[in-house]
């Protein structure tokens, strides 16, 4: 009974917290910032109506599975174009550059166990979070969407391949490394040839073979999710890559075919359902006391937090050419949102000793401020002057801090050497 209780409390919240978005002073916060928070504050560090207990991990671990099958599948190249994927890719390598340093310096300090890791988790973007934000805020088909759809892109999928191999090379065992790169060779081949092998008459052939069910295609998806999921498991692979790839086939299947409306459904499940589990259940395990109550640890909060976003206003400099004055703030704020693989990598990291718990909360809590703080300064940023606004504490806060963020940006990109500008 106490396991359905707290299923109850979490679907209230999934519930709830898009009818709070609907309020003037909470529009510009993304709803799954306020899930996020919602569990916070219904979570053993506030309330306590509901525990961390094995249910709600399960659930939540199944929500992030699906976040990234999600994300795998929402992933489409054609459409956010080559040239804000390569401007991505660039970008994100610049930012990982930083990251390296500066955790080497913690590392050297010995405040870091784990310094490849948390390199890793710096530069991290949430690209499955950051499409119901754009399309929330009405930017996901604009020319800016399209670039932080890039960037996000580059900032989820590289850090998601060389996770698994740094946890492989962190167990010093040769063959989990070799087991690592095997189903990544798999995973890319399964694209590789499905890519090859959609046509307009297999997806006429596979519809006819579905019959007219609305239930059979959703359930064969998600057989292909558990399915690699499953493999990846089995693989010693974090069960995101395999949900990732999973997503990727079951677009590379019906993209562009009647089948296309499969995308809709398994969307609907998602967000409906699945997804809202893991930023609830991830506000409920969050250990609030434990960051606010030590020092080093809101030492480490700040300094992360701030790490997050410094390290993606130095490429800013690459999209001068491509974006207006006025968007590069906000896309340096949308490439520092993040949260799944910040959650995934550091738990982990803990589970196997690898890195240290109080390292691990204030990565966790940096990542949560990037989810519930800075889509709303972006939004801010870049809405027209003109336009009234409603009245309220987070606006207020909001147009402080964006002030003062875009003035600090303005001024940064004046410092950065014009040989990092890149044509468009």
């Amino acid at each position: 009974m106490n396991d359905f209780y707290g299923v109850f409390i979490i679907s209230c919240i999934a519930v709830l917290a898009p009818l709070l978005v609907r309020l003037p002073a909470l529009a510009l916060m993304p709803v799954v910032a306020l899930e996020l928070m919602l569990g916070v504050l219904v979570g053993p560090s506030v309330i306590g109506l509901v525990t961390s207990d094995e249910t709600i991990k399960f659930l939540g671990e199944l929500g992030l599975v699906f976040l990234f099958f999600q994300a795998g599948f929402e992933f489409k190249q054609n459409e956010i174009g080559l040239a804000p994927l390569r401007l991505g890719a660039l970008a994100w390598l610049a930012s990982f550059g930083l990251a390296i340093v500066f955790v080497g310096a913690l590392y050297f300090a010995g405040l870091v166990r784990a310094p490849l890791l948390v390199a890793l988790v710096l530069p991290t973007t949430a690209f499955g979070i950051l499409i119901p934000v754009l399309r929330q805020s009405g930017d996901l088909d604009s020319d800016f969407g399209h670039y932080v759809l890039g960037s996000a892109a580059m900032g989820e999928l590289a850090p998601l391949i060389l996770a698994s191999i740094a946890l492989a090379q962190e167990k010093h065992h040769i063959h989990q490394t070799i087991l690592s790169i095997l189903f990544l060779a798999i995973a890319v081949g399964t694209i590789f040839f499905l890519t090859t092998m959609r046509s307009e008459r297999l997806s006429e052939k596979i519809v006819n073979w579905l019959g007219d069910s609305e239930i059979l295609p959703v359930r064969v998806s998600l057989l292909i999710l558990l399915g690699f999921v499953a493999l990846a498991n089995s693989f010693g692979v974090e069960t995101v890559v395999g949900a990732y790839t999973a997503g990727m086939a079951v677009a590379m299947l019906v993209r562009g075919t009647k089948a296309e409306v499969l995308e809709d459904r398994l969307t609907t499940i998602g967000s409906g359902f699945f997804i809202p589990l893991f930023f609830v259940a991830s506000g409920v395990a969050f250990d609030l006391p434990a960051l606010v109550t030590s020092p080093a640890s809101l030492a480490r909060f700040a300094l992360f937090s701030l790490v997050l976003l410094v390290i993606r206003l130095a490429p800013l400099n690459l999209y001068k050419k491509a974006l207006a004055e006025r968007d590069l703030p906000a896309l340096a704020l949308l490439s520092s949102t993040t949260l799944p693989l910040v959650v995934a990598i550091t738990y982990l990291g803990v589970r196997s000793s690898q890195m240290a718990p109080e390292n691990a909360t204030a990565l966790v809590g940096a990542a949560i401020v990037t989810v519930t703080v800075y889509p709303a300064l972006a939004f801010w940023l870049r809405t027209n002057p003109e336009r009234t606004h409603p009245d309220g504490a987070i606006f207020a806060v909001s147009r402080s801090v964006a002030d003062w963020f875009s003035a600090m940006a303005s001024r940064f990109l004046t410092l950065m050497p014009e040989s990092l500008n890149l044509k468009k």
